[in-house]
């Protein structure tokens, strides 16, 4: 009855579901999305753009909690995807996101006064010349974006 129920639950999820966000892997065969319920996508572009695709080749190959709210924002850089969502950005290594694995790398916190005050960060930028990554609340450098 339990697994009925959480079936049911999944499925009125994904007819409600947002994507925020969306990124293409440094070498252009993956793309990761992000949701409204804090999860990120990885799709193979390879399988889900196949002639011969099927419905189960559409779907992602792995899906990760990321944030306990919105996904706003994701940008690829040659080894890392960055995600952003109410109070923090996230990183993870492309590397082990196709092997399904999902070690976060580093999370940053932009300052805020009271729990009231938590920002939600809807937008990232990035330069790679000067090790810079932007976003609605301000500005990280230095960080191993490489």
């Amino acid at each position: 009855m339990a697994a009925a129920v959480a079936e049911v639950q999944h499925k009125l999820e994904l007819l409600h579901m947002t994507v925020f966000s969306q990124s293409f892997s440094p070498c252009g065969k993956y793309l990761a999305a992000g949701n409204n319920y804090g999860e990120i996508a990885i799709f193979s572009l390879a399988a889900a753009l196949s002639i011969e695709a099927t419905e189960d080749n559409q779907k992602p190959i792995f899906t990760f909690q990321a944030h306990d709210g919105p996904v706003y924002s994701l940008v690829s850089t040659s080894r890392q995807l960055m995600s952003s969502g109410t109070g923090d950005i996230k990183a993870w290594n492309w590397n082990e996101l196709i092997k399904k694995g999902c070690k976060e790398v580093w999370c940053r916190r932009p300052a805020f006064g009271t729990r009231l005050d938590i920002p939600e960060i809807n937008s990232l930028v990035l330069n790679q010349k000067v090790r810079l990554l932007q976003h609605s609340q301000g500005r990280y450098r230095g960080l191993d974006t490489e």
